[in-house]
C-alpha cells in the first residue's frame, strides 16, 4: 500500500483570507472512504517555508505519491509545491487536478512536474489511479488522465464521464484539510464577499456547493466541470448542513454555486428548510430568476445578500458576452430586490473586446450613478481557455503563455480602443476603486481607540449611521488601515458602507501616508502588476499590510 498526501497550496499569504478548498476535500473524502492511506497537509495555516513543511511531512509519513489541484490562477503556489517535492524525494508520483490542468492539460504537464494530470472531475478518476499505482495494474484503463509514459511520448486516456449523481459523492474532508483552523481564523478584518465582522462577533461562515457545472457560455468564463448542469439532492445538502451547524457552530453559508437560482421550486424547498436553522445564507443569482414571490420567500429565510451578475450596463456588450440578459433585466432585478428589502449585490467588468469609449461610459456612468447597488467594477481577466482568452491568443495578445499565466492573467487591452487611451480609463476606474467613490459612506458618530492592539494595529470602537435605513451600529474592535476609506456592513440592513479613515480613525490617520498609500496603489494596479517584480514586492508587503 502507498502512502499519499494531498496538499492544499498557499493560496494567500500566511494569515490572509483564502477560499477553503472544497474541491479538493471531495477527492480526498473518496479516496479515503475507498480504504488508501491518505495524510493532508493544507499549507495556508502555516507561516514555515513551503519546502520545509512538506519535506517534514513527506519524510514522517513516508509519501510516495503527493496530489495537488487549484485554478490556474495558483499556477506559481503549485508549481512551488511540485519542485520542492521532487527535489525532497525525486521518485515521489506527483498528481494534478483542477482548473490548472483541464484548462491546457499538455501545456501544463510540459511545464510543470507533473507525473499524472487528472483531466474533470477528480474523485473517481484518483480512487481508480490509487488503485492502479498501488496494485500495479494497466494506468492506461484509468479514464480522464494525461502523462508521459516511458518513452517521453504525452499519453491521453479516454475522457471521464461527468458525476451524474452528486449524492453519491462523500462530504469534503474538513478534518484532514483543518477546516477547523480556517473556520475559526478571524477574518473580520478582511473582505470576504461582502462579509464583514467585529472580532467580538460570532463569526462562523462555511462555504458550500450543492450543485456542478453551468449550462451557459459567458465568455469571460471557464468551466473546468463542464457545462452539464447537475445537483444535488436538497436531502444530501441538509445532511451537511446539518453537520456542519453541529460539528463548526456555523451561522453562514455561502453557496457557491454558479447556478443556484435557476430552478425556482428547488429555491422555495431550501428556503423553507433554511429557514429552521436560524442562519444567515447568501449566494450567486441570475438577473433573469428574481421575481417578488423569490425575493419574499429568500428574505423570510434569512438571506444575507444575493449576488447579481451584471458584468456590464451595455446590451451591446451583454451581448457580447453572451450573457443572454439585458440592461433592463439588471435594472428590474435591482428595483425588486429594494423593494423587498434583499440586499443584492453585483460586479461589472470592463474590457470586452467589442468594448468602446462609449460602452465604458455607459457602464461607468450607471455605476457611479447608483451606489445604493453595490456593484463593484474590475477589468476582464482572460482566465486560460476561456473564450476571451482564445481570443486573446488567436490575436497575439498575448506573447508569452507561461508568463501571462505566472503573472495571473494581467489585464490586457481586448478592445478597439488604442493603448494610452485604454490606460487612461483604467487608471480613472482604479481611482474610484480606490477611493470607493461608488459606495455610500456610513455617517461616524462617535470614535474612540482602545488599549488592545491587534496583530500591531491599534484597536477603535465607533457609532455608524447608516445613509439607507438611519440605523446607528456600535463597532467593536476594529482595525485601523492605511487606505483611505474602510468597509463595514450594517448591522440593521446590512447594505456595504464606507467609513472616511480620517473621521474613524483619527488619533492613527495620517494624511500625507494615505494620499501615498491610495496613488501608489492606483499606479500599481493600473500599470505595474503585470510585472512579475512588482507583484512579488505587493505579495510581501500582502504579509505586512
Amino acid at each position: 500500500m502507498r502512502n499519499f498526501l494531498f496538499v492544499a497550496p498557499r493560496y494567500e499569504a500566511f494569515g490572509k483570507y483564502y477560499p477553503f478548498p472544497i474541491g479538493l476535500g471531495y477527492v480526498v473524502s473518496s479516496v479515503k472512504q475507498k480504504g488508501f492511506n491518505v495524510f493532508c497537509l493544507n499549507l495556508c495555516h502555516y507561516a514555515e517555508p513551503v519546502e520545509k513543511l512538506l519535506s517534514e511531512c513527506i519524510k514522517d509519513k513516508q509519501i510516495d505519491v503527493l496530489c495537488i489541484g487549484a485554478m490556474s490562477y495558483n499556477w506559481n503556489e503549485v508549481d512551488e509545491v511540485l519542485v520542492a517535492a521532487k527535489r525532497i524525494k525525486p521518485e515521489i508520483v506527483t498528481v494534478v487536478g483542477g482548473a490548472i490542468i483541464i484548462a491546457d492539460p499538455r501545456f501544463a504537464l510540459e511545464n510543470m512536474q507533473i507525473d499524472f494530470g487528472v483531466i474533470g472531475e477528480g474523485e473517481e478518476t484518483m480512487v481508480e489511479l490509487a488503485g492502479a499505482l498501488c496494485n500495479g495494474t494497466d494506468i492506461n484503463k484509468v479514464n480522464g488522465l494525461i502523462f508521459f509514459d516511458k518513452h517521453n511520448n504525452i499519453i491521453t486516456t479516454k475522457p471521464r464521464q461527468v458525476i451524474a449523481d452528486l449524492d453519491l459523492l462523500p462530504f469534503p474532508d474538513y478534518e484532514g484539510l483543518e477546516f477547523d483552523k480556517w473556520v475559526s481564523t478571524r477574518w473580520q478584518e478582511q473582505s470576504m464577499g461582502s462579509v464583514y465582522f467585529d472580532i467580538s462577533e460570532k463569526q462562523r461562515l462555511c462555504e458550500l456547493i450543492t450543485s456542478r457545472g453551468c449550462a451557459f457560455a459567458c465568455t469571460f468564463c471557464y468551466h473546468p466541470l463542464g457545462h452539464k448542469y447537475r445537483q444535488r439532492s436538497l436531502d444530501n445538502v441538509f445532511k451537511e448542513i446539518d453537520y456542519l451547524v453541529k460539528k463548526y457552530d456555523i451561522n453562514v453559508f455561502n453557496i457557491l454555486d454558479e447556478l443556484f437560482s435557476l430552478h425556482e421550486k428547488r429555491i422555495y424547498e431550501f428556503t423553507k428548510r433554511i429557514k429552521q436553522y436560524n442562519i444567515r445564507w447568501m449566494a450567486q443569482w441570475r438577473v433573469d430568476n428574481v421575481n417578488k414571490p423569490i425575493l419574499k420567500a429568500i428574505k423570510d429565510s434569512g438571506v444575507l445578500h444575493i449576488g447579481f451578475g451584471v458584468e456590464s450596463m451595455s446590451d451591446t456588450i451583454l451581448q457580447s458576452m453572451k450573457k443572454r440578459i439585458t440592461k433592463a433585466q439588471v435594472e428590474q432585478a435591482y428595483k425588486l430586490a429594494i423593494e423587498e428589502g434583499v440586499r443584492a449585490v453585483g460586479n461589472i467588468i470592463l474590457g470586452d473586446p467589442e468594448e468602446t469609449e462609449q460602452t465604458i461610459k455607459e457602464s461607468v456612468d450607471w455605476w457611479l450613478k447608483h451606489p445604493e447597488r453595490e456593484i463593484t467594477m474590475g477589468f476582464l481577466l482572460a482566465v486560460p481557455d476561456s473564450p476571451v482568452y482564445r481570443y486573446a491568443l488567436a490575436h497575439n495578445l498575448i506573447k508569452d503563455k507561461l508568463q501571462f499565466i505566472k503573472n495571473k492573467f494581467p489585464v490586457i487591452n481586448l478592445t478597439k480602443i488604442s493603448d494610452k487611451k485604454f490606460n487612461k480609463i483604467k487608471r480613472k476606474v482604479n481611482y474610484y476603486i480606490s477611493t470607493q467613490k461608488y459606495r455610500l459612506e456610513g455617517k461616524v458618530l462617535s470614535t474612540k481607540r482602545q488599549s488592545a492592539v491587534y496583530n500591531g494595529k491599534n484597536i477603535y470602537n465607533f457609532k455608524i449611521e447608516c445613509p439607507v435605513c438611519q440605523h446607528i451600529s456600535e463597532y467593536n474592535y476594529i482595525q485601523y488601515s492605511l487606505k483611505p476609506y474602510s468597509t463595514i456592513i450594517c448591522k440593521h440592513c446590512y447594505k456595504r458602507l464606507k467609513i472616511s479613515t480620517k473621521k474613524a480613525f483619527p488619533q492613527d490617520y495620517n494624511a500625507i501616508k494615505g494620499f501615498l498609500f491610495q496613488h501608489a496603489l492606483v499606479i500599481y494596479v493600473t500599470y505595474l502588476k503585470k510585472y512579475s517584480f512588482f507583484k512579488n514586492i505587493a505579495n510581501k508587503l500582502k504579509r505586512l499590510l
